[in-house]
């Protein structure tokens, strides 16, 4: 009798419910662009000005359908293509990896989300372009945070991302070239003289030894120094299953640490990395460590 009681107390909570809601045509509607202050987007929109290495194939959106497709019915849609790696995009560990490593959609979730931890080199690398992460920057941080905590994915700010709109000041190619992607290849040398910072070996392999860490980020096109074709970051941190982030946003907001971010790769079965949106949530006032 008891059960039969609470299920018409629920029946009737619910009716009073659906009858004191608001109706559909009364709900405020929200802006695209009216962002919880809280939240931080780290990625770039897609298009044809999208940042993607030399001989890939860059971002195209061609529209196919906009407007009426029957006398009821209005429609709109597009069909893209690109490389998985342009624009504010993940790099999978199999991207350079091997056997063992995963691919994007094998990324595990839970290390998808962890904590932020910023390291601000944009000084240096703004003075000289040729500028590293080094082991000393990642001591100096331990030195004022503490270790790493797991999951971190560990962001690098360049400040090579206020330079988005300048192809050639975004990859550092010398005042006045013509850049023209058209004819490059794989061969890097016939890659246009590309000077832009990064992660440095050494640095790379204390990152990937570090079980606390699962990715890092850097606001560049690259998480290896353009001058290292070797890729040595990427091996490092990759051999370990570390996933990097690149073409990251402005990180100037970002602090030190304290603020959770969120890096959702396009999942694509196998792919070597995708295109991803980047959020980090910035810290409660005066929780900030």
């Amino acid at each position: 009798m008891w059960v039969g009681a609470q299920s018409w107390s629920w029946c009737w909570c619910s009716v009073v419910l659906l009858f004191c809601a608001p109706p559909l045509e009364a709900l405020p509607l929200v802006h695209p662009s009216a962002a919880t202050p809280q939240w931080l987007d780290l990625s770039h929109p897609l298009d044809n000005t999208s940042h993607h290495w030399p001989g890939f194939l860059g971002f195209n959106l061609t529209l196919m359908i906009n407007g009426s497709v029957t006398p009821d019915v209005w429609a709109a849609l597009h069909n893209f293509a690109s490389s998985e790696h342009t624009g504010t995009h993940m790099d999978a560990p199999i991207h350079v990896g091997r056997d063992g490593t995963w691919s994007v959609d094998q990324i595990p979730a839970d290390r998808l989300v962890g904590h932020a931890a910023m390291i601000d080199i944009a000084d240096r690398c703004q003075a000289d372009p040729d500028s590293i992460l080094t082991t000393e920057d990642l001591a100096e941080w331990r030195k004022q945070h503490g270790q790493f905590v797991y999951p971190t994915i560990l962001l690098v700010r360049t400040g090579q991302a206020a330079h988005r709109d300048n192809i050639n000041r975004y990859l550092g190619l010398p005042e006045g070239y013509q850049f023209h992607e058209q004819g490059f290849s794989f061969d890097p040398h016939e890659l246009p003289p590309l000077r832009f910072p990064g992660i440095g070996k050494a640095a790379a392999d204390e990152l990937a030894a570090d079980d606390a860490v699962v990715g890092v980020g850097v606001d560049c096109l690259s998480l290896d120094q353009s001058a290292n074709l070797r890729l040595e970051a990427h091996h490092a941190l990759f051999a370990r299953n570390k996933f990097g982030l690149e073409n990251v946003a402005d990180l100037s907001r970002v602090p030190a640490t304290g603020a959770t971010v969120m890096a959702l790769p396009m999942k694509i079965r196998g792919g070597t990395g995708g295109p991803a949106r980047i959020l980090v949530r910035l810290p409660e006032e005066g929780s900030q460590s």
